[in-house]
């Protein structure tokens, strides 16, 4: 099979970085660790696993930072053994084309999803499970490691992959590719509204209006009709987007700070080496850019013992001023994708409960896919990722052919 992958080799990579700060493109060249190439087609590991021909993937900011090589060796993650070959591309739906002889409800010709991408207990099968996977957060699993699992499992950026049934969802036909491969974003989304599910008159801040932000903002307008969501936007047609669904208002950043205090009717205090601070400011903050700016912001936008909701991800953190958290008695909380949740009352995945609201058609995904492209033209597809604001870019899909 054909696949688009990782190998942690230390000497590509240090040559990578090196050659990055006057080569863009060093990340995407023959000399990079990320390789799109052929690699030899496994047999299915065991009974549980099945095998599936991808259709389309979306491609995600983690896996443009995974490609760019954009990880601090010291943040905590990178403490993780790594995988001797990470398979990119999670956002995906592909069609089962073979079955083990454990798969259970999963029969060739399934349409899925996929749930699980890094190694967890449930696929590796230990027993007994840890205690978060246990529970079915598989992404806190406290065994983590991939001993014992497949070199060439691929992933949505390959033709072809395998997978353990507990990795995967299974899907209808009622709901077309183009919105199945925002069933995995939805649930980060629902994971992260969860985590503070703001009360009927608060007024909320989500912070980017990329293809995450209004993806929350949609998820918070379903779950939280009585809230005042507004929104941090970058580009004119993210503007447009987010007043569709339903945005109360969307702050351009021209003066930020100035925009939240109205909004909010905070008190703006402006101290001498441009250090600006709010009191009184926003009930909850979720921080779907996560990078030190935005942090920085969210921490200085909310009020006194208000949220927190650091949504994004940034492998390569560098310096943040965290003192309103002692200062305001902010509440911080983080999400690592999605996981077990309570929703209405019972115990469900996030998947769960993203696929329930979409099948009530408490969410509208039209507009959000803006480009596709096939796999072999990913190189097209990560320059128009960078180039949102010339391309109109939300939404960006590879598609595998026939």
């Amino acid at each position: 099979m054909k696949g688009l992958y990782f190998e942690p080799d230390i000497k590509k990579i240090v040559m990578v970085k090196a050659l990055s700060a006057f080569w863009k493109n060093a990340p995407l060249s023959f000399i990079s660790p990320v390789t799109y190439g052929e690699v030899p087609d496994p047999e299915l590991p065991g009974p549980n696993w099945v095998r599936i021909k991808n259709r389309m993937c979306g491609l995600c900011g983690s896996d443009v930072h995974f490609m760019f090589l954009e990880i601090d060796p010291k943040v905590a993650p990178a403490a993780i053994p790594p995988m001797p070959r990470k398979f990119i591309g999670h956002e995906m739906v592909g069609e089962i084309v073979e079955v083990g002889s454990g798969a259970g409800e999963f029969k060739t010709g399934d349409r899925v999803i996929l749930k699980i991408d890094w190694p967890s207990c449930h696929q590796k099968e230990t027993d007994p499970m840890c205690p978060q996977c246990e529970k079915g957060n598989y992404l806190l699993c406290e065994k983590q490691g991939a001993e014992g699992l497949p070199l060439n499992q691929g992933g949505g950026f390959s033709d072809y992959m395998v997978a353990h049934t507990s990795q995967l969802v299974k899907i209808d036909d009622s709901i077309p590719d183009e919105d199945a491969i925002l069933i995995e974003p939805t649930a980060c989304s629902v994971r992260a509204a969860l985590k503070r599910l703001p009360e009927p008159g608060e007024r909320v801040l989500i912070i980017g209006a990329g293809s995450i932000g209004l993806n929350m903002l949609a998820v918070l307008r379903a779950l939280a009709p009585d809230v005042e969501a507004y929104i941090v936007s970058r580009y004119t047609h993210q503007t447009e987007l987010a007043k569709k669904l339903g945005a109360a208002g969307v702050i351009t950043g021209k003066d930020a700070y100035k925009e939240v205090a109205d909004i909010t009717g905070g008190m703006l205090l402006d101290a001498p080496f441009g250090n600006r601070m709010i009191i009184g400011g926003f009930d909850v903050i979720y921080d779907t850019v996560g990078n030190d700016a935005t942090l920085a912001d969210a921490l200085r936008w909310v009020r006194g013992e208000g949220t927190v909701v650091l949504v994004g991800i940034n492998f390569a953190p560098k310096r943040l001023d965290y003192s309103p958290i002692w200062y305001q008695e902010v509440e911080v909380k983080g999400i690592d994708c999605h996981g077990m949740e309570t929703f209405r009352g019972k115990r469900m995945s996030s998947f769960d409960a993203a696929l329930t609201l979409y099948r009530e058609g408490a969410l509208d995904f039209s507009g959000f896919l803006t480009h596709t492209f096939p796999m072999e033209d990913y190189r097209k597809a990560i320059d128009v990722f960078f180039k949102k604001g010339k391309h109109k870019t939300v939404k960006i899909a590879l598609t595998h052919g026939e």
